[in-house]
């Protein structure tokens, strides 16, 4: 996301998405040839210590470089990517001098340290962690609970699995178009509320009627996806580049402990056989209507430090607040 535009962002980050779907497909695949447990264990682990050799290879983001005062590492690794853009004249032409001037306000802000305090405490990010936070929740509770329990829907868990996968691609597209026309904020709102009305009306269906208890939970799961690429998108776009990856490190901690939990919820069905489709279907609902109090932050430039963002919040207020009093006048 730090190495692309403004209007490349979105198709950055549902191109990366993707490969989650991709994977949830080909796991399938081999877990149908597969069996043994911990050989499968070992032939879907293994592809990591491949992308652990190749990490070295990636470019470091020079926005976080210049930002945290590496200016000849940043300088460095804008120049190469300059020449893998085939704009090598542009990359000799940027100097320690060039870029000093052109960030001397970013770099005399950005210096201070940025911990997770940081993000709970300060104003005007407070919120913006604690709901997108949840939002991260609401995807690995939801996805796991269901995504790792289909035995439950009474088909075949292998044709389901990769079913979620599949589906999941056209969301994620449909996701980036709403993502351009309608904004991030409505977009993380209709796919979470979306994926828990899903599930609720699972609730309503009895369990004779298979094909559609099935399309619905892999409906709303479709829907928990649209919310992932929504949130991926998002979460780097509400912080600055000074704690970006630690407010999305926090977010997927969050999903990681929503993915822990999802599965426990099942243990619910001893009180009653629909309480844990209730609670699968509550949490993505409610936390899809608490979305509605993040700002909206389609079109605008990444913030790079805590005081850009307190910088929008100032200017979205003022501009609410003049278009109030230009609706007055009007009125009048």
């Amino acid at each position: 996301m730090e190495w692309t535009s403004v209007q490349a962002r979105a198709l950055a980050m549902t191109l990366n998405s993707l490969g989650f779907s991709l994977g949830q497909v080909l796991m399938a695949a081999v877990a149908y040839g597969v069996r043994d447990w911990a050989l499968l264990q070992l032939t879907i682990s293994a592809p990591f210590f491949l992308c652990f050799v190749y990490s070295w290879w990636l470019a470091e983001s020079a926005r976080w470089l210049l930002i945290t005062g590496r200016l000849e590492w940043g300088l460095r690794e804008l120049q190469r990517v300059a020449a893998m853009n085939r704009k090598r004249a542009v990359g000799d032409t940027l100097t320690i001098e060039v870029l000093l001037s052109a960030m001397q306000e970013e770099l005399s802000v950005g210096q201070a340290p940025a911990t997770l305090s940081t993000l709970l405490c300060t104003p005007g990010l407070g919120l913006r962690t604690c709901v997108s936070t949840l939002c991260w929740f609401a995807f690995g509770f939801t996805f796991y609970g269901l995504a790792l329990d289909l035995q439950a829907l009474g088909s075949n868990i292998f044709l389901l699995q990769a079913l979620i996968g599949v589906v999941d691609i056209p969301a994620k597209i449909c996701t980036l178009l709403l993502l351009s026309r309608l904004g991030r904020r409505p977009t993380q709102v209709a796919s979470l509320v979306l994926a828990g009305l899903c599930i609720l009306a699972n609730m309503l269906v009895p369990h004779e009627m298979v094909a559609l208890r099935s399309a619905l939970a892999v409906l709303g799961i479709g829907g928990v996806g649209a919310a992932f690429t929504c949130i991926t998108v998002y979460t780097g776009e509400l912080f600055p580049t000074v704690i970006r990856m630690t407010a999305v490190g926090l977010g997927q901690m969050a999903a990681r402990g929503g993915a822990i939990l999802g599965p426990l919820v099942r243990l619910l069905g001893v009180h009653g056989a629909s309480l844990p489709l209730l609670v699968y279907g509550a949490v993505p609902v409610l936390i899809g209507l608490a979305a509605l109090l993040l700002p909206e932050t389609q079109s605008l430039p990444l913030p790079d430090t805590i005081h850009d963002v307190q910088s929008q919040a100032v200017k979205k207020a003022t501009r609410d607040t003049q278009g109030h009093l230009v609706l007055k006048c009007t009125r009048f």
